[in-house]
């Protein structure tokens, strides 16, 4: 479970798209890789929204 300290407010991206807490409800299996950002490199890609730390999420891709 991902938390903090209730006066924060994390900003997720998956797969590019801002997203809520609530579609993280993901299958391990299909996640590719999970990046951290915070202070300035979150800042720089994301503005305020990302002022107190970005989640990025990304997938993997399935082809048919």
């Amino acid at each position: 479970m991902i938390s903090t300290d209730g006066k924060k407010k994390l900003l997720f991206i998956i797969d590019s798209k801002e997203s809520t807490k609530k579609d993280l409800d993901l299958d391990p299996n299909n996640i590719e890789s999970v990046n951290v950002l915070k202070g300035k490199a979150a800042t720089k890609l994301y503005g305020k929204k990302g002022k107190d730390g970005v989640i990025v999420i990304i997938t993997k891709k399935h082809k048919d």
